[in-house]
């Protein structure tokens, strides 16, 4: 196995599979983390993520082990700096498809208003990796938190530069809307304001 990260809760291998040649990523728990549950944390939300069609195939949970399909690609906001406008509007509407769906699911995902190391882009496809912080909860904000995020003053100077200038206030006071209700025509909102 070949160590690829090291978190303040788990450490991160990967290695080709002997069954079929494809690259496998493996997480265990840091020995140094406070934290005892997050390798089933992480095994459980991801197989409910999965059935959404959210994050990297789970594939096995064993002797405190997540072992689940590694996704080739870059961080999100190395992508914004690098696409073009098509491919970066492509990818926030599909990251706001997948923090809905979250939301939808009951489970907030806390990572989405920095979620640099938390989402890949794998050919215009965001993946969002890391599933270990997730609760359940009735109030989920991953909508509002990635709208934090696309509208922080750094990923908004990138989008500018891209000419995708998009109105922080806007989209923030939508965002707070949806959080009271999870309305889907606010959600509609959201998404018609990324152009």
């Amino acid at each position: 196995m070949e160590f690829l990260a090291k978190g303040k809760r788990g450490k991160v291998y990967t290695y080709k599979s002997k069954i079929d040649g494809k690259e496998v990523c493996v997480k265990e728990l840091n020995p140094d983390s406070e934290v005892k549950d997050v390798i089933h944390n992480e095994a459980k939300f991801l197989k409910t993520a999965n059935k959404a069609g959210i994050g990297p195939k789970l594939l096995a949970e064993e002797n405190d082990k997540v072992f689940m399909e590694f996704v080739q690609g870059e961080r999100i906001l190395d992508f914004f700096e690098r696409a073009p406008k098509s491919g970066i509007v492509k990818v926030i509407k599909d990251s706001l498809n997948q923090a809905r769906k979250l939301d939808e699911l009951g489970i907030n995902k806390y990572e989405l208003t920095n979620p640099y190391k938390h989402i890949i882009v794998s050919y215009e496809k965001p993946v969002m990796i890391d599933f270990e912080r997730c609760k359940e909860t009735k109030k989920p904000k991953n909508v509002t938190q990635f709208v934090q995020f696309i509208t922080s003053g750094r990923v908004k100077r990138i989008l500018k530069e891209k000419n995708l200038d998009l109105d922080s206030k806007e989209l923030r006071e939508l965002a707070q809307k949806y959080k009271k209700k999870y309305d889907k025509d606010l959600f509609k909102e959201i998404k018609e304001e990324i152009q």
